[in-house]
């Protein structure tokens, strides 16, 4: 939510929780949308791995439907008593609910779902390339990749922490070129690369960090920013967060 939506983490945890606690649905009443959302938990009830299934091979066709279902691993102490965050019936998409959910509610549950999909469904195939260039005595080269299958990515597209990154990503996409093929020179940008330190913590990277560290908990990550922010031990500037003296 942070990388896609713009979201701090307590603003998205307090959108889960009223789509975790109950949306009124018109005559059915008040209906929990997703699963319990303060778990690191990787788990899927083989009824949920039944129904995506279903909903995977009726909507995108078998060639988006790995033979088996597919299994991650737990990271090692995370909390397992409750399942993964998913949505709690297949058989309300978004658009089927979108009249009942605000625009933030609806965003929050879209992300859960279409994740959720996107976890069950095939690869996306690339086919990996390296292009060398021969300039008089310079050899240039220039690697990157061609989509042949779009897997699960026609569902969801993991999103990036930097733009730096997002710009990576994009220059990777190689057009179709020819063994021998002349090119023809439209620039020719003689840049110097400096090591640069690592960007700064944006509360969604530092909650990545913390998980990975085994520092807090799922049911902690959001209080956990908040105190840092409210006791001015960091002061947040564009999204990332400086250290205060007092930090």
């Amino acid at each position: 939510a942070s990388r896609k939506l713009g979201y701090t983490p307590s603003r998205t945890m307090r959108i889960a929780q009223r789509l975790y606690e109950g949306i009124e649905l018109g005559s059915e009443g008040p209906v929990g949308l997703i699963t319990y959302m303060r778990t690191d938990s990787v788990r899927i009830a083989p009824e949920a791995l039944e129904a995506v299934r279903g909903f995977i091979g009726e909507r995108f066709g078998k060639d988006y439907l790995p033979a088996d279902p597919v299994a991650y691993k737990t990271k090692k102490g995370a909390q397992d008593a409750h399942e993964a965050i998913r949505p709690t019936s297949l058989e309300r998409p978004p658009e089927s609910v979108q009249g009942h959910l605000s625009k933030e509610e609806l965003a929050v549950y879209s992300l859960i779902w279409n994740r959720f999909v996107a976890s069950q469904m095939t690869p996306a195939v690339f086919d990996q390339t390296s292009v060398d260039i021969q300039a008089g005595d310079m050899l240039f080269r220039a690697t990157g990749q061609i989509m042949k299958f779009d897997g699960f990515i026609r569902v969801y597209t993991e999103g990036v922490d930097d733009d730096k990154a997002a710009d990576d990503d994009k220059d990777r996409k190689l057009p179709p070129l020819g063994e021998n093929e002349v090119l023809r020179l439209l620039d020719l940008q003689p840049e110097q690369h400096f090591t640069q330190p690592p960007p700064r913590y944006s509360q969604a990277t530092l909650i990545k960090e913390l998980e990975e560290k085994g520092i807090g908990r799922p049911s902690t990550y959001a209080s956990i920013m908040s105190t840092i922010i409210s006791k001015e031990y960091v002061s947040e500037e564009n999204k990332r967060l400086h250290a205060t003296e007092l930090g």
